[in-house]
């Protein structure tokens, strides 16, 4: 039997879950997104664009509404791998260069840009499991690092690195 690894499948965005990583493309741009879960006021559901490279020439983490596209999907099969550099981490944040994690109690979130356009920042937080979106602060205390990469995982195949920061 032939197996994929990791496992993937094209889907259109909006079958995605909350929580779903992918891959977007467009046929003019490619990037690593997570799709958020949708907000309270009833607006359909956004993207956290994770990069390497993001839309509209702008260097950072930003949340983008959802589009009409297909996407390459792995799912929720993969892995945050925070880095052990004590020196990488930070008690204040977010930086916005170019996706920072944070991890606040148990939580792992994307800290991202959720403004109307690049220009206008806005703090919000994305939590990688769920696709909750945070905007503001994080409830209690958080830790900060812009060293941090993304693994899939797949059974009995070492995980996979796919997205790594800072970016060699």
């Amino acid at each position: 039997m032939m197996e994929i690894v990791p496992a993937a499948r094209t889907t259109r965005f909006e079958q995605l879950e909350a929580g779903d990583l992918f891959i977007y493309m467009d046929g003019r741009q490619t990037f690593y997104a997570l799709k958020t879960q949708q907000p309270a006021t009833g607006d359909r559901s956004t993207m956290v664009l994770l990069g390497p490279s993001f839309i509209q020439d702008v260097a950072e983490s930003f949340l983008v509404p959802w589009q009409l596209v297909t996407v390459l999907s792995f799912g929720k099969s993969f892995s945050i791998l925070p880095s052990l550099d004590p020196a990488a981490w930070s008690p204040t944040g977010p930086s916005r260069t170019p996706v920072c994690l944070a991890i606040a109690d148990e939580n792992v979130y994307i800290c991202t840009n959720g403004g109307h356009s690049p220009q206008h920042y806005f703090a919000c937080f994305v939590d990688v499991k769920t696709g909750a979106i945070v905007e503001g602060r994080l409830p209690g205390s958080a830790a900060f690092t812009n060293s941090w990469e993304i693994a899939v995982l797949a059974a009995n195949h070492p995980p996979r690195s796919i997205l790594k920061y800072p970016l060699p």
